[in-house]
């Protein structure tokens, strides 16, 4: 995109021209959190509920708030309007700030934030019609780590997860907790539906509580479909009638493929197609109100 700026610590800069220090902590360990969103005709949707978790990880990694949430809102906001964007992926980062003595935590550290704007790139229509397929693969999701229920920046089991499904042919990454039991997707907390019941692990399987996947588990009530959070055994997944994923960017994207074998009859069930709807639904009214 010509001209796009990007806001780095309080100021608007032409990608071009944004820097952060080599020092940084996020870029020397990974040390930081960020945050992912998507609006649509200018509104974020739910981003009281990403400015809130971005700053409860924050607070337990001992990372100094760098501003005010209704700060960091409104300069969202005005990222959307300098860059004329509508509809646009937002990346919030924020780092523990530069750093060159080692792991240590110093209190003097003055975190870097970094908001970037871009315009929306729509996923392809044959995800949603035709459904994506997944591997179950062999690295693990710690869920003893208070890392597993933060958008932590140290992405790498995602990263060698997502590489090991495609060099499989598959398009995603299904990782399982250290007991054996599901946790979520590279990018994606993950939902299965047997006999019209909708499962998806508990938190405590390791899984991100991602703000999506809260919208779904609330629309779910609200129709009165019959929804459970519990640890998930890998032969239930495998045995489900339907299985779809969610995060912020795809909403909900049906598998329908898992390993070797087609989840139900292979294409998109209905229950994933009817809770994307009435989450689009939620998008609009949310829309609307702004």
């Amino acid at each position: 995109m010509k001209n796009q700026k990007v806001w780095i610590n309080k100021k608007f800069i032409d990608i071009d021209d944004a820097k952060i220090s080599i020092f940084d902590r996020g870029f020397l360990y990974g040390d930081g959190l960020f945050e992912t969103m998507r609006s649509y005709a200018g509104v974020v949707f739910k981003l009281d509920e990403h400015l809130d978790r971005l700053f409860l990880g924050l607070k337990a990694l001992k990372i100094r708030e760098p501003c005010l949430k209704k700060y960091l809102s409104d300069v969202i906001y005005e990222s959307l309007a300098i860059n004329n964007l509508k509809s646009a992926n937002i990346r919030l980062a924020v780092t523990r700030g530069e750093g060159t003595s080692g792991i240590d935590h110093r209190e003097e550290f003055v975190p870097n934030v970094v908001i970037v704007s871009k315009e929306l790139r729509e996923y392809p229509d044959w995800m949603y019609s035709k459904g994506i397929s997944a591997k179950v693969v062999g690295i693990q999701q710690n869920e003893y780590s208070p890392v597993s229920k933060m958008k932590s920046m140290n992405f790498l089991n995602y990263i060698l997860a997502r590489i090991g499904a495609k060099d499989e042919g598959f398009d995603e990454a299904i990782l399982m907790n250290t007991n054996n039991y599901l946790a979520e997707a590279a990018t994606s907390n993950i939902f299965l539906v047997k006999r019209k019941t909708v499962i998806t692990p508990s938190l405590d399987s390791g899984v991100l509580p991602g703000i999506t996947r809260g919208v779904i588990i609330k629309i779910a009530k609200r129709m009165q479909i019959d929804i459970k959070e519990k640890a998930v055994l890998y032969i239930e997944l495998m045995d489900a009638d339907e299985v779809f994923l969610t995060n912020s960017l795809v909403e909900v994207l049906p598998v329908t493929k898992v390993d070797s074998k087609k989840v139900g009859k292979g294409i998109p069930g209905e229950i994933a197609k009817l809770l994307h709807i009435s989450y689009k639904k939620e998008v609009i009214k949310e829309t609307l109100h702004q």
